[in-house]
């Protein structure tokens, strides 16, 4: 299947087509043509895990490039008092494990996957093919590492300020631009994240996340709509929490 075909399989498990769109949702491999996204797709396996499910805890090594194929997860561990620090939400077209095929070592961290979820895998010694063949793979890996770690800095950042609003706009500023879609209202999210989850990766109490995101539909800035559902209807006057 080429390129200009893959629309034709969105929503598709990667065995329908044959992991071709999965590999092209990747910004690690958009740069390659027809060609290289066949070869890569030709090397992809596919993996699905249920809602709660944890594929890697801890101390396991991890020895394969995972792409998030549809569904989502979270990438967590603790801190010192036992409770859960939530360091990224990966969603559709998002991967991790790439560092890891570069130099093999343990994983600090959990992935969980907060609802169904599909990866497309590939193997540590088929991605080092890839980045032999491919420079601009290479060069985009570095790239997504100096992204991940500048994403680290920003979340010690927020969580070492005693500003709720900040946090609070933060997380639903990123929320907005993995899960986000677009209405007459304003921009809606499929919330991946519970309270609980919310709080955990803000560093707050299931109540304060509650509180805030009452408050903040009072000022007009969201419109919630049950557990899950989120309406962004300012999107400046919450980037203005930001400043």
């Amino acid at each position: 299947m080429g390129v200009t075909n893959m629309a034709a399989c969105r929503g598709c498990g990667c065995e329908s087509c044959r992991n071709s769109y999965c590999a092209s949702k990747v910004s690690l491999f958009q740069q390659l043509d027809e060609a290289g996204l066949e070869k890569i797709s030709s090397l992809i396996v596919s993996r699905k895990i249920k809602r709660g499910e944890t594929i890697f805890r801890e101390g396991d090594l991890l020895s394969s490039l995972y792409i998030v194929n549809q569904g989502s997860v979270k990438a967590y561990t603790y801190n010192r008092d036992g409770k859960e620090q939530i360091l990224y939400i990966l969603a559709e077209g998002d991967f991790f494990g790439e560092l890891s095929l570069l130099k093999e070592e343990a994983v600090e961290y959990r992935v969980t996957a907060l609802e169904d979820t599909a990866f497309c895998v590939l193997a540590q010694e088929d991605f080092r093919r890839v980045l032999e063949d491919s420079p601009q793979v290479r060069d985009q890996v570095l790239a997504h590492a100096f992204d991940r770690i500048k994403s680290l800095e920003k979340l010690v950042q927020v969580l070492t300020s005693k500003d709720v609003d900040l946090r609070m706009a933060v997380l639903l500023t990123n929320l907005a631009e993995g899960f986000g879609v677009k209405e007459l209202e304003g921009t809606a999210i499929n919330m991946p994240l519970s309270r609980e989850d919310m709080a955990a990766y803000l560093g707050l109490t299931r109540e304060t996340v509650s509180r805030r995101l009452s408050a903040l539909q009072a000022e007009g800035i969201l419109l919630l709509e049950g557990g899950r559902r989120v309406i962004i209807r300012d999107m400046n006057r919450l980037k203005e929490l930001m400043e």
